[in-house]
């Protein structure tokens, strides 16, 4: 989660050079790894019921927070397109994990 916030707080980033839509690829792919490691962690520490929709509202509030951060920092701002990509990759790693029998 640190380095979403490091991540998001950078000012000026230039995406231009990418292909449109590609920073949505970026945060469905930055959100399943921690949508699915919050589940592992919340199922390791004993807890038994709603692993799955906690590592999922979990992780997808956490997106939300953080296009709020984006939003005061200077030269971004927050998309609902960003957000909604979040919680797509939420929803996957939250999914990818409990399908994981550790």
């Amino acid at each position: 989660m640190g380095i979403i916030f490091y991540l998001s707080s950078l000012q000026d980033m230039d995406i231009s050079r990418f292909p449109d839509n590609f920073d949505k690829v970026v945060h469905t792919g930055i959100y399943i790894p921690l949508s699915f490691l919050l589940y592992l962690s919340f199922r390791k520490s004993g807890v038994k019921k709603y692993v799955f929709f906690m590592a999922f509202i979990f992780a997808a509030a956490y997106g939300i927070s953080d296009e709020i951060h984006q939003s005061f920092v200077p030269g971004r701002d927050a998309a609902l397109g960003d957000v909604l990509a979040d919680t797509f990759g939420a929803f996957i790693g939250s999914l990818a994990a409990n399908f994981t029998k550790t």
